[in-house]
């Protein structure tokens, strides 16, 4: 073996590789069945009781976490057995103490599974108990191409009023639905929000999480108050006890006299969902009396959200409903009414009133579909939700069941293109997407997917041409501006593609990929101290988006700031031990650091999870090199040449070149 005495083992490494892969973060994001999941499945925390891949009583496999609220999470699962996909909500211990109080529960919740099929409540399936905790499982539906799947979602998109038409069709579905379940057992909600209100792809109203508020006063054993707050700081459901009176429900769509003790019945559901309404024709994100309450230094989650509660109360009670403008007032206001004999009666003449108005504005009634048909939208949104899982062969079995029932449907085209996409099946992806633009050349969705097709098979300027055909479309499409900076990213367009970025960022300032993709350009421009401001942004919204860490640790690496780098590497292990990327970047920050035995590790690690990873072999290469350690470094180095790209070919010809004198 050679030495080292005239290799410049810094400058190489250099050469061959630079300070670390660059990684922009995911390929373009679909807008047809689900943007991001990121968007709407959240991150586990460390207070969940279930991680993806585990297994809930023997037969449901969690796919990831849809939402914690006032009492409970909701996952995302996967039944083995029956091949559907389900949420599947349980609930906090206060409320599952003993199996008195389980059983409270258990009744409350069982009248909602026991209602009779209906098109605009969503169906609870069934209620069970696995080692002590009770659990619903309930449809899943999954979010459409902005990410939305409630009406909460719906109102903050829109940042504006809804379409009155809209509106109307909404309010008389939730109508119907209320109708149904009042004849059906349940005498009232006790929590009709925006957030229990969802909104399927094809624009169908669903009514969630009946009597689970009732459900929570009989089965709660703890004799003091549960309260929540949402992340942006406003109350959620909350459970109230105090020595005169309690209250259980969501402040701010609660009933005067729910606060004042003296019952509930469906006229205080029609206060809850006045309240709703008023939204929807005001646009706002908060219900109608709603108060900026700043909290007390000190102030406990309990004490803030009976102090929010009191000061709605006296608004409500002392004010007059907010002024909206259009038709809808004069039925808002009546349900709005301070006394509950002021408003309608039950959810029936309400809906009399909002028919007369709908009718009078589109000539039309809100059609009931057929319940327990099994129609093309059914076979649709079931394709949707078992897409959302990775389970593409049967995602696309139900979108060809749907398209049986009607080949004309641009949706189920739309969907089974993206499901081919997800397969790697681009070129056939890229036929159903176009049956579905004939059949609707306006379908934004479909534009946008198309491109995502055509960039998987590097076309990228094809790409470009179909994001902007959806951009003239709908202008306000942030995920098509984000996918169309990630083409003018991949042709090294990287102005052109911030600009896409900024665009997308200024209709959703708060989508952590966007933030990630624009370091990534500012990167690649040199623009580090840049790049490192969008990191930091992409984790203040996601703190475990592990290539956001990763990325910043690059640009870190880049400014000289070495240890700061191996931090950021660190933390990405943390969420994703399996980063095999990472671990070769952290290993080239410990060799720019003179550390070549952890650096050594680190690249171990890397080719332990992907053994033909050329550039762990060349940096282990290097490391072992610089340590004099000449025969493993030979072996390392031939490696690498026998599986490095043909485009690295002056890379593999520097190692030939080592290799050489090291014999």
């Amino acid at each position: 073996m050679g030495n080292s005495s005239q290799f410049n083992i810094k400058n190489f490494f250099r050469n061959l590789f630079g300070e670390g892969q660059k990684e922009n973060a995911n390929q373009p994001a679909v807008g047809v069945p689900q943007p991001d999941p990121r968007r709407h499945v959240q991150r586990q925390r460390e207070d969940e009781l279930y991680r993806r891949s585990d297994v809930i009583g023997g037969k449901y496999k969690v796919y990831g976490t849809l939402g914690k609220g006032g009492f409970g999470i909701v996952y995302l699962v996967y039944n083995r057995k029956t091949r559907n996909v389900y949420a599947l909500k349980t609930f906090r211990d206060e409320f599952l103490a003993d199996s008195s109080a389980r059983e409270d529960f258990k009744k409350e919740a069982l009248l909602w599974v026991n209602l009779d099929e209906h098109p605009f409540i969503l169906a609870a399936r069934r209620v069970e108990e696995f080692s002590g905790r009770l659990f619903v499982a309930m449809d899943y539906i999954a979010p459409d191409q902005r990410g939305c799947v409630s009406l909460e979602d719906h109102l903050h998109r829109s940042r504006g009023p809804l379409d009155t038409n809209k509106t109307l069709e909404w309010a008389i579905q939730l109508c119907y639905g209320m109708e149904h379940a009042n004849t059906h057992g349940i005498k009232v909600h006790s929590d009709i929000k925006p957030g229990n209100i969802l909104i399927t792809q094809d624009g169908t109203l669903k009514i969630t999480d009946f009597g689970l508020a009732a459900g929570a006063v009989a089965g709660f054993r703890g004799g003091g108050s549960l309260v929540s707050i949402s992340a942006d700081g406003r109350p959620g459901c909350s459970l109230v006890q105090a020595k005169d009176k309690g209250w259980c429900g969501t402040p701010g769509y609660i009933a005067p006299e729910i606060y004042e003790g003296k019952g509930v019945d469906v006229r205080s559901d029609i206060y809850s969902f006045g309240a709703v309404l008023w939204q929807m024709v005001a646009g706002g994100l908060f219900p109608p009396f709603h108060v900026n309450l700043p909290r007390r230094e000190g102030e406990d989650d309990r004490a803030y959200v009976v102090r929010y509660a009191q000061a709605v109360y006296r608004r409500q009670t002392t004010e007059d409903v907010p002024k909206v403008d259009g038709p809808l007032y004069p039925v808002i206001r009546r349900c709005l009414c301070r006394e509950p004999s002021g408003r309608y009666g039950d959810f029936g003449k309400l809906r009399g009133e909002l028919e007369v108005i709908y009718r009078s504005r589109t000539g039309r009634c809100v059609e009931i579909p057929l319940i327990g048909e099994k129609t093309t939208a059914f076979w649709n949104n079931k394709g949707i939700s078992l897409h959302s899982l990775g389970r593409y062969q049967e995602a696309i079995y139900c979108l060809d069941k749907a398209l049986e029932i009607d080949p004309r449907y641009a949706a189920a085209w739309n969907n089974k293109g993206n499901s081919l996409d997800s397969l790697g099946r681009h070129q056939e992806a890229i036929y159903c997407l176009n049956k579905a633009l004939k059949i609707d050349p306006r379908e934004a969705y479909a534009w946008n997917n198309k491109g995502n097709s055509l960039y998987s098979l590097g076309r990228y300027q094809e790409a470009i041409y179909c994001y902007d055909k959806a951009l003239e479309i709908d202008p306000r499409y942030a995920l098509v501006w984000n996918n169309k900076g990630i083409s003018l990213y991949s042709l090294g367009r990287y102005q052109e593609a911030i600009y896409c970025y900024d665009k997308s960022l200024e209709i959703d300032p708060r989508d952590a990929q966007t933030w990630n993709n624009k370091g990534n350009n500012l990167n690649s421009l040199g623009r580090y101290q840049e790049a490192i401001y969008c990191f930091d942004k992409a984790l203040e919204i996601d703190p475990r988006y592990a290539a956001a860490w990763y990325n910043k640790g690059i640009s870190l690496n880049s400014l000289g700031r070495h240890q700061e780098a191996i931090y950021c590497y660190d933390k990405s292990l943390e969420i994703d031990p399996r980063y095999a990327a990472a671990w070769v970047n952290k290993g080239s920050s410990l060799c720019s650091l003179g550390r070549y035995q952890e650096a050594i590790y680190c690249f171990d690690k890397a080719l332990e999870i992907d053994p033909r990873y050329a550039a762990a072999w060349s940096n282990k290469a290097l490391a072992e090199d610089a340590q004099g350690n000449f025969r493993d470094a030979a072996k390392s180095y031939r490696k690498f040449i026998e599986l490095a790209p043909p485009q690295y070919a002056a890379q593999i010809a520097l190692a030939r070149q080592r290799l050489k004198e090291l014999q």
